[in-house]
């Protein structure tokens, strides 16, 4: 243990040195305002596609001039100025006759905000027809006559049910919707929002883990090989132990990560205030999971979550950063940094693939599988408990078992990271580096 204590001996000075070069690299700073920019325009591309359009969430129609009905249903504009006045979507806009249109050059040109509606009925096929006209150049989209259409069809399928003579009630069960829901036995017994539920929040922590992940591996394997292409790590050496060069490097890794995270998190906070002021906000799990429900229970969502959460990501980051440094370490020159790169990303990738298929099976055998196995688990222990599908005792068995994987991968980088930095040549292979580990377990660590 003393030998491990002295090879960390100038791991502070490696990290100060690395964060500095993460921050002057201007690739690295561009990728920065990328990302940023990207949380930031996530906010109103989200909300506008879920029609987030204006703040109020007001039709943008200015005018509907509509014919009125008289067979074999009445239904005038006046009706529909009743109905409209009812709710808040239609304040902005006016229901007229068609004796209000303007008259003149105008008369048979709506403006590009108006529409002309009528609603028709052919006795011979027994079937009504609704007609909107709209300007040739007109400012609005097909949702907003799409909303417009609705909104007249269920008008005039009230009158129709009204002339009956039917109650609010009755009248309310009548034009009530449709849901269709299908789902197996098992699902049914349980909660029937928690597979949603469940999915999304899978979903939002998958991506963080891939996300801090993929961009720590990134950072450490460029930097490892570019400073081992350019002699620079030959230079640390002399004053350095060499376990603390890349001890240094992840945790400067890790720091700017945690800079890039809370840069896209503060811009997307600062787009979600500004856009609030002028236009609907879509919810978060907008952006993940599109129209699935998030409503089903959270049986363990407390303070302890949150920390379980903290404590998979931070040995999901070291796991991955040990093996990205050992990667990149086997590598000469700046050509090998893609197939360095390439191996880890696909582990991190085949965690977060598995962590979706379990969370979408449903099977509580899967759940406690990819709640234990290394690697799986730090995508999955933390959701399996917050859902109840996992206690506490297994949440903590997988730290414990992921935190073995991390110590063994030290200890095995220990002992061999001498040799890979001084090696020159092709790209070191597992079975070199395992060959390495046994040689120096007799030596001791150099």
């Amino acid at each position: 243990m003393k030998q491990y204590k002295e090879q960390l001996t100038g791991t502070g000075m490696v990290y100060r040195f690395t964060l500095q070069q993460f921050l002057k690299n201007k690739a690295n700073m561009i990728s920065l305002v990328i990302m940023i920019l990207f949380a930031m325009g996530s906010v109103p591309v989200t909300s506008l596609i879920n029609g987030g359009s204006n703040k109020e969430g007001h039709s943008e129609i200015s005018n509907v001039y509509f014919s009125d009905c008289t067979e074999p249903y009445a239904l005038t504009y006046t009706d529909l100025q009743n109905a409209a006045a009812t709710g808040t979507f239609w304040t902005e806009t006016a229901f007229h006759g068609t004796d209000d249109m303007t008259s003149g050059e105008g008369q048979n040109a709506p403006a590009p905000r108006d529409v002309y509606a009528a609603i028709t009925f052919d006795p011979q096929t027994g079937m009504y027809q609704l007609s909107i006209i709209a300007a040739e150049d007109t400012e609005l989209s097909d949702e907003d006559l799409a909303t417009l259409s609705t909104f007249l069809m269920e008008q005039f399928d009230q009158v129709r049910y009204r002339t009956l003579n039917i109650s609010d009630e009755q009248l309310a069960f009548v034009m009530g919707s449709w849901e269709s829901d299908t789902q197996s036995f098992d699902s049914y017994l349980e909660d029937e929002n928690r597979f949603d539920t469940q999915y999304i929040v899978q979903l939002i922590y998958s991506i963080v883990v891939m996300m801090v992940s993929v961009l720590s591996v990134s950072y450490i394997i460029r930097t490892v090989i570019e400073e081992k292409a350019s002699k620079l790590i030959e230079l640390l050496m002399v004053s350095v132990k060499p376990l603390a060069l890349i001890v240094g490097k992840i945790l400067a890794a890790m720091t700017y990560v945690l800079i890039t995270m809370g840069g896209m998190v503060l811009g997307y906070v600062l787009s979600r205030a500004v856009c609030s002021q002028f236009m609907t906000v879509a919810p978060l799990t907008d952006m993940f999971a599109g129209g699935f429900t998030f409503s089903g229970s959270l049986t363990n969502m407390s303070i302890v979550f949150v920390i379980a959460v903290v404590i998979s990501l931070l040995l999901a980051f070291l796991t991955f950063a040990i093996i990205a440094g050992l990667s990149a370490t086997g590598c000469s020159s700046t050509e090998d940094t893609e197939s360095a790169t390439m191996g880890v990303t696909l582990l991190i990738m085949a965690g977060y693939m598995i962590s979706i298929i379990a969370s979408s099976s449903g099977s509580t055998a899967l759940a406690y599988a990819t709640s234990i196995i290394p690697v799986v688990s730090v995508f999955c222990a933390p959701i399996h408990y917050m859902m109840g599908t996992v206690g506490i005792g297994v949440l903590i068995v997988s730290w414990v078992l992921q935190a073995a994987v991390v110590i063994l991968l030290a200890i095995f980088c220990a002992r061999i990271y001498t040799s890979l930095l001084m090696h020159r040549g092709t790209r070191v292979k597992l079975t070199a580096m395992l060959s390495m580990a046994k040689t120096s377990s007799a030596k001791g660590v150099q």
